[in-house]
């Protein structure tokens, strides 16, 4: 009786190869992951903070209300940078719509704070509406952007407008 040569030995089956390369991309995909987790924050110490109320200066959660009543219509962007790099510092919607660009290729300086001061206004004119909005920062260089955690909200206030 004749051998029978086998002659898929040595072979790997297309499905073989397939689970392979699915095998090593998971493991570089891991190792990355790991690699960005380590990495600093490069936008950290961010603060939004509004004028207090001047009958309460004690209160900690001071309204954003930009009606143009002088009180409470300008609001403070506080934060720090761990990179150097120029960048631009805009206000958007939080489904990532441009509502007003506070800076445009501006230098930030690491490890330094940066102060920006947003007083309601859209890009176009007129106020932003009620609700909440984020910081997006890019920076130019590592061409990356960030939008860190935290909301700012504006809110409706009742008052009229009036000359500071």
């Amino acid at each position: 009786m004749p051998k029978r040569r086998n002659r898929g030995a040595g072979r790997l089956s297309p499905a073989a190869i397939v689970f392979a390369l699915l095998v090593l991309a998971t493991l570089a995909a891991f190792a990355w992951a790991q690699r960005v987790k380590r990495d600093p924050l490069v936008v950290d110490r961010v603060s939004f903070f509004a004028a207090p109320v001047p009958h309460n200066p004690e209160k900690r959660v001071h309204p954003f209300s930009p009606n143009g009543n002088c009180r409470n219509d300008k609001l403070r962007i506080r934060f720090r940078t761990t990179v150097s790099d120029h960048g631009t510092v805009q206000i958007v919607k939080p489904g990532g719509k441009l509502v007003i660009t506070l800076a445009r290729d501006a230098f930030l300086k690491r490890y330094h704070f940066h102060t920006y001061y947003w007083d309601g206004r859209q890009r176009g004119g007129g106020t932003a509406a009620p609700g909440r909005y984020k910081l997006r920062v890019t920076l130019l260089g590592e061409e990356r952007v960030l939008v860190p955690p935290g909301t700012i909200r504006v809110q409706r206030a009742s008052g009229k407008a009036s000359a500071c």
